[in-house]
């Protein structure tokens, strides 16, 4: 196992951290319960009206001692226009959302605004949140992009320092810029930050307990579980970096079909796609680091933890998961009965073998088809494969893209009694 060295967070970072943690951040989480999905407040008191202001003022100074003062004016007219519109309109926050900057590595980044925290710990809306954090990118990189370049990367890795409910609680490891509550769609997308330092505990007590309610104990992957911090943080964001650019690949790269891979079956094929060429990256390659941990990590991932949510039959990453599962059974990888709650075997060389069927597949579907038209119907038939079509939803029920099938539901075995368990806290002692 390759190994990880990092230098700490500097402790002026940290004391920016506490600043934060005992002031500016209650406020955020007290507003925050005052708000409806949409962010907006309905009949607004003059506490609520007060305590915004108070965050305003007190994020704008914030900004203003740092040099930030793009941000802060961005800020002040945002929750100046939402005070003019009223709070029981939703917000509109696109000057915070355009006015933010990418970090340098090494350098912080701080950020306040109405936003969706998704995967966070319900309940989950374009509520106010906010974020510390330190970019961090895998000391790995420099090298890795000489045999894996990424011809348009904006991703960022970053340590979350301190956060509000939405990032310091539950599962939420993204930021983008469409996550901000705000009227109008953005254009492209500047950054895409991944707190990457929140992987370790979400993995292990989600994605390994689903895992050990599936598999037996002599076949499950375990070079992913009890990790240092620091070597998961640096596998999960090479990871990150080499999905990414796994999308800019191929007959139809993501950049210029955007519109088309957002289609649920095709995009559903692109994720499992790009998951698949960074794990056989890692098995051929001889130059990926962790090599071993990124594997077990894509596969416990995908397969048990996402299918997981309460969601799951709407949920697009909960799809993929799910597909993948019966794709490996299909071909041998994942073997035995679940019935009467035995638990299946995990062969991991006709795993290997499995995901280079599954490139060739979709490859192939990609050199047939020559219209967006086309792809969608040769997606859409591929995923009915495995993810069966859904009985007619009642009027006014959320629309269902697919059903679990019986051997299926094997996945669902860990997740009542996970469900049971208070959202995950994350306090950066433990980072």
């Amino acid at each position: 196992m390759t190994t990880a060295a990092t230098a700490p967070v500097p402790a002026g970072l940290l004391a920016d951290a506490d600043e934060l943690t005992g002031s500016l951040i209650p406020k955020v989480d007290r507003f925050r319960q005052r708000q409806l999905d949409d962010g907006s407040v309905p009949e607004a008191t003059e506490g609520d009206l007060e305590l915004l202001g108070l965050i305003r003022d007190e994020a704008c100074a914030w900004y203003g001692r740092r040099g930030r003062d793009g941000q802060a004016l961005a800020l002040a007219a945002d929750v100046d226009g939402w005070l003019a519109a009223g709070l029981d309109t939703p917000p509109h926050f696109a000057r915070s959302r355009d006015a933010l900057r990418v970090p340098e590595d090494g350098s912080d980044v701080f950020f306040v605004a109405p936003l969706q925290s998704t995967n966070s710990a319900p309940p989950v809306g374009k509520r106010l949140d906010c974020f510390f954090a330190l970019r961090k990118e895998p000391a790995a990189l420099a090298d890795l992009a000489v045999s894996y370049p990424h011809p348009k990367n904006n991703c960022q890795s970053l340590v979350l320092l301190t956060g509000s409910a939405g990032f310091r609680q539950g599962n939420c490891l993204v930021f983008f810029p469409e996550n901000v509550a705000a009227h109008d769609k953005i254009t492209e997308q500047p950054y895409a930050m991944f707190f990457y330092n929140k992987m370790r505990k979400i993995h292990e007590t989600y994605a390994l307990s689903g895992a050990e309610a599936v598999l037996t104990p002599e076949t499950l992957p375990r070079a992913s579980t009890g990790l240092d911090a620091d070597v998961c943080f640096e596998a999960r964001a090479i990871w990150g970096y080499l999905h990414d650019s796994m999308h800019y690949q191929g007959l139809w790269p993501f950049d210029e079909h955007i519109s088309l891979k957002m289609n649920w079956f095709v995009g559903l094929l692109e994720e499992i796609k790009v998951d698949a060429r960074t794990v056989l990256a890692c098995a051929d390659s001889g130059v990926v680091p962790f090599a071993d941990e990124q594997i077990d990590m894509i596969l416990l991932e995908r397969i048990f933890r996402y299918p997981q949510a309460d969601d799951a039959t709407r949920n697009f990453d909960s799809g993929t998961g799910v597909f993948l599962y019966s794709w490996l059974r299909e071909h041998g990888a994942l073997t035995g009965s679940p019935a009467d709650g035995a638990l299946l075997g995990f062969d991991r060389v006709k795993a290997l073998d499995a995901l280079r069927e599954f490139v060739t597949t979709v490859e192939k579907l990609e050199a047939e088809v020559t219209t967006d038209d086309e792809y969608r119907a040769a997606a859409r038939a591929l995923v009915r494969r495995h993810l069966p079509a859904p009985e007619p939803a009642p009027a006014g029920t959320p629309r269902q893209r697919y059903a679990f099938t019986e051997d299926q539901r094997v996945l669902l075995r860990a997740k009542q009694g996970l469900d049971r368990m208070p959202a995950l806290e994350f306090e950066r002692a433990e980072w």
